[in-house]
């Protein structure tokens, strides 16, 4: 219902869904957003960094007579995102929107089907939501997510397409199917893509992670009343912290040094200028990363992720497959937050992951979602 006198209530459409194209061997070619209009006409929505491929994939599988046609239109349509609202009703003639079916953080997908359309959006938007270019990427890394190549040659398990609803495991027979049922119903998943702040050694570390670090270890935060814990006492505390892209964002803004006082004049006391040439060092450093760089933990020399997706400007945060032992999702593994690990030829970091929001809780004995109990079922 809605909370406000005249505002309508948002609507998760039926129209527009998640996917993720497999190769015959059951990796992953790229994800998508598949929009249908009806049964004989659907749009898809594909990273510009994998769209070719795609195309060349699905036209090995069109027969000579079939009147199935598939056709780029990427001259003419074109895909935007809002954040600010979840309201996907009323849209006008030439557009399709929804919100983003993977998860709400990821803003309100908008389709204009026409160069028209497209450029009838800005001066129809501007008031309420302005433009700002590349938002799409930071918050879509900060919320864990990640697209087109970063993707490629993975597992649809270990890269979290079922939590994000872009794989099924009830539909019939798919290109790629025997490798995600098997992964899925038999042994444990050991990596997952997740997000990962990287902070220098030297740098005092956030609340959430000192305490992540607590539980860990099997110690309740001297600051938590352990009377307000559930009926499942210390098992219910979270093992990483779980949190928003906003809520990222303000830690990494927070991080980055001195804040403006109401006069406009800068703070001036030593420790936020430490900060600040800390941060400023650490962000320009992480510019130089690259993508398949290996993370080794300095203690004892092993591998324990590899970035895919690098910071955007100005932030500390990648996307890197994790080992699930060394974050403490996995078995009797701990994460510690005194660690160090070595990332490419750029030196040592101390990792802090977390869970994003979309994210179920993970079994520690498979590394998959935790089935509901029957007592939490009823």
């Amino acid at each position: 219902e809605a909370t406000v006198e005249g505002t309508p209530p948002v609507e998760f459409s039926d129209k527009l869904r998640a996917a993720c194209f497999l190769d015959n061997k059951g990796r992953i070619l790229t994800d998508s957003l598949l929009w249908k209009i009806d049964e004989t006409k659907y749009y898809l929505d594909v990273p510009e960094d994998t769209a070719d491929q795609l195309m060349a994939h699905l036209k090995q599988f069109i027969l000579r007579r079939s009147k199935t046609k598939v056709k780029d239109i990427s001259e003419e349509a074109c895909s935007h995102v809002v954040f600010g609202t979840l309201n996907a009703q009323g849209t006008p003639e030439g557009f399709l929107s929804a919100v983003d079916p993977r998860h709400p953080s990821l803003g309100m997908r908008i389709l204009s089907l026409s160069p028209d359309a497209t450029s009838k959006l800005e001066p129809m938007m501007k008031a309420g939501f302005p433009s700002a270019p590349d938002t799409y990427r930071v918050v879509r890394k900060l919320a864990g997510v990640a697209e087109g190549s970063e993707l490629q040659g993975r597992i649809a398990g270990e890269t979290n397409q079922e939590f994000l609803n872009a794989v099924s495991f009830t539909k019939g027979c798919y290109l790629g199917q025997e490798l995600t049922a098997r992964v899925q119903y038999t042994g444990a998943i050991r990596k997952r893509v997740m997000p990962v702040m990287l902070v220098d050694l030297n740098m005092g570390l956030p609340r959430p992670w000192l305490m992540a670090s607590q539980i860990q270890q099997g110690k309740v935060p001297a600051d938590l009343d352990e009377q307000s814990l559930d009926n499942k006492g210390f098992q219910s505390l979270p093992r990483l912290p779980r949190l928003s892209p906003s809520a990222v964002g303000s830690i990494v803004g927070m991080m980055s040094g001195p804040l403006e006082g109401d006069d406009g004049e800068e703070k001036k006391d030593e420790e936020a200028s430490t900060l600040a040439a800390q941060s400023s060092a650490l962000v320009d450093g992480l510019q130089e990363l690259q993508s398949g760089n290996k993370m080794i933990d300095s203690k004892d020399g092993k591998t324990i992720g590899q970035i895919i997706a690098l910071p955007e400007p100005g932030t500390n945060v990648v996307l890197a497959q994790m080992r699930l032992d060394r974050v403490g999702l996995l078995g009797d593994g701990v994460w510690n937050h005194n660690n160090k690990v070595k990332v490419g030829e750029l030196g040592e970091y101390r990792y802090l992951p977390y869970l994003p929001l979309w994210w179920p809780e993970i079994d520690r004995e498979s590394g998959k979602a935790l089935a509901l109990e029957a007592d939490d079922e009823e």
